[in-house]
């Protein structure tokens, strides 16, 4: 967009060689933005590639922690979108958080009817952790759409380039948690299945008197079974703690959001 200038300012942006300084040059960027656009790019790399790593949080963390310093910076027209969008996130983070403490118990739960090859048991733990697998899936859906749409941010000023990046870190931040949430669903789910496809394999072998080679391949089937929860336990364990932090993090960045909304008088 080209600004008229003054006669003064033309005289002064007119060189030897005729050149004009555009006096619409656009202030300086703020350093902070800079910061947030690099966090914001090993974000999206890592949401597209997750690599060895799938349930990570630390990039996550990373930008929330850069968005934590550049909230003052949002104009007031801007908070009330940016609010719901925090709000949506810390509420997916919390229910999240309920279903990883209730993951974790049905996968001990599982595991030790998997010891004592409890056929009934074992089913009905396999059923409880294939249901939280279930609601795991629906709150990636759910914390998928968490991201908002910043359609008042028209032209350009050094306050609206903070509300349209601000606007974008909410949107990348669902994707990643929603990568997370999915990737959780799916390991419950498939150690369930092997736990199930156990019980199964041991009660055919039972029926039909199995043979010392039969049992042995159960045992090893069982002790994958196994290894399979406790790993899960231990995934689960971890994700705990980096999703507290998370939460917490939602938290006070909405926090700053609704003190310049309703600022103190």
């Amino acid at each position: 967009m080209m600004m008229m200038a003054s006669p003064a300012g033309r005289a002064a942006g007119f060189g030897r060689g005729g050149h004009v300084r555009s006096a619409s040059v656009p202030s300086q960027r703020h350093p902070l933005l800079t910061h947030v656009d690099d966090q914001l790019r090993a974000l999206r790399s890592w949401t597209s590639d997750p690599g060895q790593n799938p349930l990570a949080l630390a990039h996550v963390r990373a930008l929330l922690c850069v968005l934590d310093e550049l909230t003052p910076l949002m104009p007031l027209s801007s908070t009330s979108r940016l609010l719901d969008g925090f709000l949506a996130l810390a509420d997916a983070y919390g229910s999240f958080l309920a279903a990883l403490l209730a993951l974790r118990q049905h996968a001990a739960d599982l595991r030790a009817a998997v010891r004592r090859r409890d056929p009934a048991k074992l089913a009905s733990a396999a059923r409880a952790q294939r249901r939280a697998a279930k609601e795991l899936a629906g709150l990636a859906t759910a914390v998928a759409r968490c991201s908002p749409i910043h359609g008042a941010a028209v032209g350009f000023s050094s306050e609206l380039e903070v509300a349209r990046t601000v606007a974008e870190a909410v949107g990348d931040t669902a994707a990643a948690s929603a990568s997370v949430f999915h990737q959780v669903a799916f390991l419950a789910d498939a150690a369930a299945a092997t736990a199930l496809a156990v019980s199964s394999s041991s009660s055919k072998k039972r029926n039909k008197l199995a043979a010392g080679e039969e049992m042995q391949k159960d045992v090893a089937a069982a002790a994958v079974a196994v290894a399979r929860l406790q790993e899960l336990e231990q995934c689960v364990g971890e994700l705990e703690s980096e999703s507290e932090k998370v939460f917490r993090s939602l938290l006070h960045t909405r926090v700053s959001l609704l003190n310049i909304h309703t600022p103190t008088i």
